[in-house]
């Protein structure tokens, strides 16, 4: 125990409190308090008497309660705990602790547990076993609290198992107030948020409602999150129930600008534009600027994933000369679109490009938490409008990838996708030059990172970490080395071919290029035998292309409201 126990052994004896000699329960009544915030003497009386010697009679609280200060140490409450042996024990003393702790102040004592349970110890343990109890056993009183301090935890995955565990056990409003305290820009929540809002919705729809009546709000919160989450067709459905129920052209708006994101996610890129086009009219009609600016990226953005570049070219001029009323965010958001849409003019996407990147340098230095991911990607544009206009790329491109790889150094989970992209970029750039022993390095590394993410997040890396493959399949055939192409090319069909069962049929281009590319190394090593079968499947997807391109057209089956 620290030096300074001495001193506060000596206080305890001058004032006759008994406990002097027994160092547990002197370093948890002083330590408790201040992480476990109490606001009046009751109820420090009570958090006192969550102590055995306390609950035992051997010590009076209410003398205890007024003749100690609080003392901020974890290190106080984790060396007692440690001392207890047994980590339930501990356990029990927590969870009774927290129960004397005001509704305000539990994100702040969950906090501390959080604090305490980052260990590998009998305290770490015992704090551990704390949260699950006093989740599962009042969720109520805490999982709104766990909420709110969700973001503030190092630990994602402990809090993310907390809320699975416990939001089924709450009431519908605790359920509500959870749903709603949960952060808005965390990527390592977003996908169990989620999983969270269906499971809100579900119980909202068995709720007693007479009427039967979707609220539009409700509705496009949940889209939200979804969409955050990466569920798309989730997102789409109830941001199309909401837009059909929308009683006022504000709410429409907000409905229909999610439907077309979800229905671009989807690659119903059509529909989309479609859906982003009434938006913006309506915004117009509204003078809502912000809903305006968020119509025309996705009339942008839509019109050049359908290879309309002049439609797209328009659209991102009108984007950008709303940006340039606003705010220097919104015109770096602006300029990247510009850039993109004009690759027909690769000198005038270069010149959006660096204008970005002067504006989000800024940004990034005076606030790196929230726009240097923003600036890496702006860097990474450039690079691609360098290369792509025949300028050298490799300066803007190398500094984009050294401050990725700095950033996934400090958190993997975090700026994994990123950092993919980006090494996916350089390389694509070091294969264009011929240094493609180089590229196929970065390739590898690229699908190292993707692959891990398919299994938790099929619909948004799948198709991403085919890429990665097909291009590591290019520089194979283009060292020579036809085995490993033909084994790469292998992998990138086997992950196509799930996109495509998983209801992303605009993978198919991408996957006929594969089969055929397969079909091509196939015929090289003289072995046709899988070959007609080959061709015969390439012949099914063409068809399912054609019908998907008919569906994409309207928005097809995929918008049935949920039940």
């Amino acid at each position: 125990m620290p030096e300074e126990l001495d001193r506060w052994r000596d206080e305890v004896r001058e004032a006759g409190l008994g406990f002097a000699d027994d160092p547990i329960t002197l370093a948890l009544t002083l330590a408790l308090p201040a992480l476990f915030p109490v606001r009046d003497k009751r109820s420090a009386e009570t958090l006192l008497g969550a102590l055995p010697g306390f609950a035992a009679g051997r010590y009076d609280p209410v003398r205890t309660a007024g003749a100690l200060t609080p003392v901020d140490s974890d290190e106080l409450v984790r060396t007692a705990l440690n001392a207890y042996g047994e980590a339930d024990r501990g356990a029990d003393v927590l969870a009774d602790a927290l129960r004397a702790v005001a509704p305000d102040d539990r994100p702040h004592a969950l906090r501390g547990l959080f604090r305490l349970a980052d260990g590998d110890d009998v305290a770490a343990r015992a704090a551990e076993l704390a949260l699950t109890q006093a989740v599962t056993e009042c969720p109520d009183d805490h999982l709104p609290a766990l909420a709110t301090t969700a973001s503030a935890v190092t630990d994602s995955a402990r809090v993310i198992a907390l809320l699975r565990q416990a939001f089924p056990l709450t009431s519908y409003e605790a359920a509500v107030d959870t749903y709603l305290g949960l952060p808005r820009d965390d990527a390592r929540l977003a996908p169990t948020v989620a999983e969270l809002a269906l499971q809100l919705a579900s119980r909202g729809g068995s709720e007693p409602d007479p009427e039967r009546t979707p609220s539009p709000a409700i509705d496009i919160d949940l889209a939200g999150r979804l969409l955050d989450g990466h569920r798309p067709d989730d997102a789409a459905a109830f941001a199309h129930r909401a837009a059909n129920h929308s009683g006022t052209p504000g709410l429409r708006v907000r409905a229909l600008l999610l439907l077309s994101r979800a229905s671009a996610a989807l690659g119903h890129h059509w529909y989309a534009r479609q859906t982003a086009e009434e938006a913006g009219t309506i915004a117009r009609d509204l003078g809502e600027d912000d809903a305006l600016f968020e119509a025309l990226q996705g009339i942008a953005t839509t019109s050049h994933a359908l290879r309309d570049q002049a439609r797209a070219a328009t659209a991102s001029l009108d984007l950008l000369a709303l940006a340039r009323t606003m705010g220097p965010e919104e015109q770096a958001v602006a300029l990247s679109i510009a850039c993109a849409a004009h690759t027909a003019d690769p000198d005038r996407a270069v010149e959006f490009a660096a204008e970005s990147v002067v504006l989000l340098r800024d940004l990034a230095e005076r606030d790196p938490g929230r726009h240097q991911v923003r600036y890496i990607a702006a860097l990474d544009t450039c690079a691609t409008a360098l290369a792509q206009a025949g300028q050298d790329a490799f300066e803007v491109g190398q500094e984009a990838l050294l401050l990725v790889q700095e950033l996934h150094r400090r958190d993997p989970e975090a700026h994994g996708p990123q950092y993919a992209q980006v090494v996916l970029n350089f390389s694509n750039r070091l294969a264009a030059r011929g240094d493609h022993a180089n590229a196929l390095e970065g390739y590898r590394t690229a699908t190292r990172v993707l692959y891990a993410l398919v299994p938790r997040f099929p619909f948004a890396y799948a198709a991403k970490c085919a890429i990665a493959t097909w291009s590591m399949a290019m520089s194979f055939a283009a060292l020579d080395r036809w085995s490993e192409a033909e084994s790469a090319i292998r992998g990138t069909i086997t992950l196509q071919r799930s996109c495509v069962r998983e209801s992303q049929p605009w993978v198919v281009p991408d996957l006929l290029d594969s089969l055929r590319f397969l079909a091509h190394c196939l015929g090289r090593a003289k072995r046709f035998a899988e070959l007609p079968a080959l061709e015969a499947e390439q012949q099914a997807l063409q068809r399912v292309y054609e019908r998907y391109r008919a569906l994409s057209q309207t928005g097809g089956a995929a918008y049935d409201p949920p039940p």
